[in-house]
């Protein structure tokens, strides 16, 4: 008996399942499309909030009236928001606690200096590495300049609210750069589902234990290892199917993007598939029971999906070191990384290949086991 004919065998009589085979297909669409459109909103951001920076100033002249008259324009407001902070050493622990994102300082005697042609700098102390306070700041400099460099070369007086606004308004555009509630959801609850789809594995073995199929097969001069290569063979092609089903419905239909590189997302869909099956033939060659193997699963399932954030994104060193025990980890990661960075994650994908040789191996050595 070839490893081709167990393999189709297997395969068929999966398919012929229909029971089983509607229910992997529908109920994560359904999955899918619920929990996108419910979470939308929580992937997706509607605005960028003002960002709250302090401000604290020893000067009393025109550069300090001048600021003030910036950070009150209607444009900045929307912004930047700034809150006057009593001392210089408040404002620094401020920064210092997060309740600030940055601290805008100006020195006593900063109005008669500029003045007086000397160079003078307007202090702005941050945590953070890149802050787009900084552009800001830059650009209420350059109108100042400009504004009083007229007022040498004319004598004219410029007016607080004469100048054009120094602000420009640019729409936010997220679309491709972040997953939405349906993108997200496509991804993660493809890989949920495929681990649940471990079923396949389990019902490749379970099904055949103790009947007279498995007495032939038992029987026949055909090595263990086979029978255990054609039935993961098998089981695999039909979860891959239906991974492939679910990936274009969730594409066309639902319009998630999946506009990565299509070799990258049909290799990842493959692997994990492999992955699922081998795990589910483990734990049928372990408990020999299907209930318990389901009831297992599941278990196991929920969890290396929790962690893995297919639920919700989740945060903490505690859940990170567990994410990387579960496969959808790599898998996740591998695709979100190519779809919305446009990277290739070689790391991913080679945890993902180390996952897979563990776990077949693990089904060789339950399966021999088993049938010796």
């Amino acid at each position: 008996m070839k490893i081709s004919m167990i393999a189709w065998y297997t395969f068929i009589r999966n398919v012929r399942d229909v029971k089983a085979m509607i229910t992997f297909i529908l109920l994560p669409i359904l999955m899918i499309l619920i929990l996108g459109k419910a979470a939308d909103s929580a992937y997706t951001p509607k605005k960028i909030d003002p960002v709250v920076v302090g401000y604290f100033s020893k000067d009393d002249g025109l550069l300090n009236n001048s600021l003030k008259e910036f950070f009150s324009a209607k444009e900045t407001s929307s912004i930047l928001e700034v809150k006057k902070v009593k001392t210089l050493e408040s404002g620094m622990n401020q920064v210092k606690s997060g309740k600030l994102k940055g601290l805008i300082y100006l020195e006593d005697g900063i109005s008669n200096n500029f003045q007086n042609g000397k160079q003078v700098k307007i202090n702005f102390y941050s945590k953070e590495k890149n802050s787009y306070v900084h552009p800001v700041l830059e650009s209420f400099v350059r109108t100042f300049n400009i504004g009083n460099t007229l007022i040498k070369i004319n004598g004219q007086q410029v007016q607080p609210n004469s100048n054009p606004s120094i602000i420009k308004e640019v729409k936010i555009v997220t679309e491709g750069k972040i997953p939405r509630g349906i993108d997200y959801y496509s991804l993660t609850g493809l890989f949920q589902s495929l681990l649940f789809g471990a079923i396949f594995g389990i019902f490749a073995i379970t099904k055949d234990m103790g009947n007279h199929t498995n007495l032939r097969m038992n029987a026949a001069p055909i090595r263990p290892s086979k029978i255990i290569l054609g039935k993961l063979a098998g089981s695999t092609v039909v979860l891959y199917g239906i991974s492939l089903f679910i990936f274009l419905v969730s594409k066309f239909a639902f319009q998630a993007n999946w506009n990565g590189s299509l070799w990258l997302i049909l290799l990842v869909l493959f692997l994990f598939s492999a992955i699922a099956v081998a795990f589910g033939m483990i734990l049928a060659y372990l408990t020999k029971s299907t209930m318990a193997s389901a009831l297992s699963i599941l278990i196991v399932g929920t969890i290396l999906t929790l962690v893995a954030g297919g639920f919700s994104r989740m945060d903490g060193k505690v859940i990170e070191m567990l994410s990387y025990l579960s496969p959808n980890t790599y898998a996740q990661k591998a695709l979100f990384t190519n779809i919305y960075d446009g990277t290739f994650a070689q790391s991913n994908i080679l945890g993902l290949v180390v996952y897979m040789i563990i776990v077949v191996t693990l089904t060789f050595i339950t399966g021999r086991r088993r049938i010796a």
